[in-house]
């Protein structure tokens, strides 16, 4: 009896080396993150864009909500929410969460935000990870 091919996923089999992190450190001006992936990809994070990207409950709220208000109507007595005003792109530590993931400390004293080394990858900048804008 011949055995029939077991159907898989469209697209390239996912790569177990590109979400394990070779090496992790802030370039001289401590203003981003250089990461080496274990597939020899390389990501180069800014600090602000990590700390906007922060995927704890808190901050995805409010970028969920900051998204709502973007599509309704501007506010022109709205005032600036001091909580929201002045998120620390200031690293000061870093610890590891097992082996997939890192807890960023940030000046502000926020450390919820846990980034597993896939999320990482996700948000990698460069242009080979993030496809360009279509034209309409």
């Amino acid at each position: 009896m011949q055995q029939k091919p077991i159907p898989t996923p469209a697209g390239p089999a996912p790569n177990p080396r590109a979400t394990q992190i070779r090496t992790a450190d802030l370039d001289e001006s401590e203003t981003r993150l250089c990461v080496t992936w274990e597939d020899g990809h390389q990501s180069v994070y800014p600090l602000r864009f990590l700390r906007e990207q922060c995927p704890c409950a808190t901050c995805r709220t409010l970028r969920e909500e900051k998204a709502r208000q973007t599509a309704a109507p501007a506010d022109p007595f709205q005032m600036l929410d001091p909580r929201k005003a002045g998120l620390s792109a200031v690293m000061v530590g870093v610890e590891p969460v097992g082996s997939y993931a890192m807890r960023i400390l940030w000046e502000d004293g926020h450390s919820t935000g846990i980034y597993t080394f896939e999320y990482l990858r996700e948000l990698c900048p460069c242009s080979a990870c993030q496809p360009a804008e279509v034209a309409p």
